[in-house]
């Protein structure tokens, strides 16, 4: 069961999104039966996943309007989550969503992955978070470098995509490997979903993630 607090707060923060979104494009959903579906109970379908992790740090790449991150971020005030999306008005209304719920765990990085890693936070990160951003073998390249070894990718991705097989070679060289893929159902309308659970392994070379845009030209 949900508790009230947090409910409370994604009922905000949902309620805030379709308001948003009907004078500044974020999401192509917004109806918000279908929002609450579509995105807030879609990024809760790592809830469990994330509670078996003991994660302290997580980061969420190409979050968009915020899914998974923002929602996990309600629900776990005792995980620091970084946010990181290179589009602006999205990453405004991520910092006005903060604000909104007052959400201390939060930080909001407008940038690309190729340019925010850093010595300081490269293979820092416990969990690493992506919904359908690239192919699996381009956002590898952009995640794993942020993962420390043991860590984990819960690569969120559709049905029959296939991804998982083209992305061998980008598992390999990064130092990571698939371990687990989820199945999930949302609940009302029935689509299924896919968690692609990826470990981190060793260490991945200092001159992973490329500079900008090459590793969607040239996937490993």
């Amino acid at each position: 069961m949900i508790s009230k607090p947090y409910l409370l707060l994604l009922i905000k923060y949902l309620e805030y999104l379709v308001e948003y979104n009907s004078h500044t494009n974020l999401t192509a959903i917004r109806d918000m039966k279908d929002a609450l579906e579509k995105h807030f109970l879609d990024s809760l379908l790592l809830q469990n996943l994330l509670d078996k992790k003991q994660c302290k740090k997580a980061i969420d790449i190409g979050t968009g309007a915020g899914f998974p991150g923002m929602v996990l971020a309600i629900f776990n005030p005792d995980i620091e989550f970084v946010l990181m999306d290179s589009v602006g008005k999205k990453t405004i209304f991520l910092q006005n969503v903060k604000e909104l719920l007052n959400l201390e765990n939060v930080t909001v990085i407008n940038s690309r992955a190729e340019d925010y890693i850093t010595s300081e936070n490269r293979e820092t990160f416990d969990v690493g978070l992506c919904r359908g951003v690239n192919k699996l073998n381009v956002i590898l390249e952009y995640m794993i470098p942020f993962i420390k070894i043991n860590g984990h990718f819960l690569a969120q991705k559709m049905v029959g995509t296939e991804e998982e097989d083209e992305a061998t070679n980008a598992l390999n060289t990064l130092g990571a490997k698939i371990i687990t893929i989820h199945r999930y159902n949302l609940p009302h309308y029935g689509d299924e979903r896919l968690v692609v659970e990826i470990l981190k392994d060793k260490l991945t070379d200092i001159k992973y993630p490329r500079r900008a845009g090459v590793a969607l030209k040239k996937p490993l």
